[in-house]
């Protein structure tokens, strides 16, 4: 039986997201219901303590408008560093430099505070060898391949054009050189082959969908006609159920706004269904367990 956490926030203004220390009390309640301890004892481990290099995978898309919340971000490592992480050691990775200055992040490559860093920064790049999963075959980010030790995986829950929905496993497109040849048939089954790949299995541990802003239908973009503030976060160390929690967050927020269903509209999320053949994590409702935690705005300040 998976496990999947959904923390949700109420009673705040949604319309100009959480601060970090919103974001930072969700994650400790989402995270405490994970496990005991979970980041040092579950995630972290106890072998390399300050040596373990942590990277963060946001989604920068839609730049400044959706992209994952810097705050977010910010609350993960501030909780990483308290559980022994080195400041330096912590990565936040996109595929470009470019990509993560419009979201909002700061760029910082150096060997003093948090890294903040695409693959095209110079002497990063991708891996020299392929990689092959069914029907991909790619070269990997560096960052992934060498430079960190564990990954987080940090989504948007978005409806998406091609794929249906854009979460953690559509996420990891953006640790390949390729994904532009991956998105024929509803992007399956290459979402799930992309993080069937060797090195992105190995070092995703763990799984954070931001689903307090919504964008649940004409994504992956921003549009703010269909933009919904549910005031979310999802978390599981099984990215599949994860993701198949998002979607049925996603189709329930959808079927409110009097939209069709995913399939009914030609978007069908068929990736997942492929990502439980191959053994990458559970996608059955029936086998997942889900957790929902309510919390207030007087247990966030």
């Amino acid at each position: 039986m998976s496990r999947v956490v959904v923390v949700r926030y109420d009673g705040a203004d949604l319309m100009s997201g959480l601060s970090v220390r919103q974001y930072r009390d969700i994650l400790q309640a989402g995270l405490s219901a994970l496990g005991s301890n979970f980041l040092k004892d579950r995630l972290l481990g106890r072998a390399k303590g300050k040596s373990t290099t942590v990277g963060i995978k946001p989604n920068c898309l839609a730049k400044h408008l959706n992209s994952t919340p810097v705050a977010l971000a910010n609350a993960l490592i501030e909780l990483l560093v308290e559980a022994g992480v080195s400041e330096n050691n912590t990565v936040v990775w996109e595929r470009s430099n470019r990509e993560l200055s419009e979201a909002g992040y700061e760029l910082n490559a150096s060997f003093a505070g948090r890294r903040c860093l695409g693959t095209d920064t110079n002497g990063v790049g991708y891996s020299s060898e392929f990689y092959t999963s069914g029907d991909v075959n790619s070269l990997v980010t560096k960052i992934l391949t060498e430079m960190v030790d564990i990954n987080i995986n940090l989504p948007v829950l978005k409806d998406h054009s091609l794929a249906g929905m854009s979460a953690g496993l559509k996420n990891m497109y953006g640790a390949i050189h390729n994904p532009n040849k991956y998105h024929g048939d509803n992007c399956n089954p290459f979402c799930a082959h992309v993080s069937n790949l060797d090195p992105i299995r190995k070092k995703n541990r763990l799984t954070v969908i931001d689903a307090v802003r919504v964008q649940y239908h004409g994504g992956p973009g921003f549009i703010g006609d269909y933009f919904y503030h549910y005031g979310g976060v999802i978390l599981s160390e099984d990215p599949v159920a994860c993701d198949t929690v998002g979607l049925q967050i996603l189709e329930k927020i959808r079927k409110d706004k009097g939209l069709p269903p995913l399939d009914k509209a030609g978007r069908p999320v068929k990736y997942l269904a492929s990502a439980n053949q191959i053994g990458l994590g559970e996608a059955v409702m029936d086998k997942i367990e889900v957790e929902t935690i309510r919390l207030g705005i007087a247990n966030m300040q």
